[in-house]
């Protein structure tokens, strides 16, 4: 369970609200809240967000990260092709670290008001699942937009309230 607390862990600098005007983000108080990159601009290529909510004992206890990516302008984006292999580069990172990760197909979802795509994934260790993560995706003005969220998945249910609360503050332009 340590190594998978470490890969949950990213270190990430701040940068200035301003920068993220087309990607809000409301945390609930309490949250260990980071951005990257440090000096992103309004036209960054790609500007992210993660929560961290720990838990009593000072361990992870759910982790979410929003993050926008800009498309060219000629750029033809399919949000079917992107969640399906981000579904891939998930279960393909989990296996490098001996854990199987078994995902849904993909589901209608709203991302930040946005119509999109997401799969969730239950991750096992010698048989037994260990976290639960849910992956979306949405195709917004001149972006793409992706949230992902994890947690225990003993602890996955009892923090679906939260979880949903974060999602509702989620604005994306």
């Amino acid at each position: 369970m340590r190594g998978l607390r470490s890969c949950l862990l990213l270190g990430v600098l701040c940068v200035p609200i301003s920068a993220l005007a087309d990607m809000q983000v409301i945390w609930p108080q309490g949250w260990e809240v980071s951005r990257s990159p440090a000096d992103a601009t309004a036209d960054a290529p790609v500007v992210r967000q993660r929560g961290v909510r720990m838990a009593e004992d000072g361990s992870q206890d759910l982790v979410m990260e929003v993050t926008r990516s800009r498309l060219g302008s000629a750029a033809k984006v399919s949000v079917e092709n992107v969640i399906v292999e981000m579904r891939k580069a998930l279960q393909k990172d989990f296996m490098r670290q001996g854990f199987q990760a078994a995902c849904s197909k993909p589901l209608d979802a709203k991302l930040g008001g946005l119509a999109g795509l997401e799969v969730h994934c239950g991750i096992s260790q010698n048989g037994t699942e260990v976290l639960k993560q849910t992956v979306q995706v949405a195709l917004g003005d001149g972006a793409a937009y992706s949230l992902t969220y994890a947690a225990p998945s003993e602890r996955y249910a009892a923090l679906m309230a939260e979880i949903e609360s974060v999602k509702e503050g989620i604005s994306l332009n």
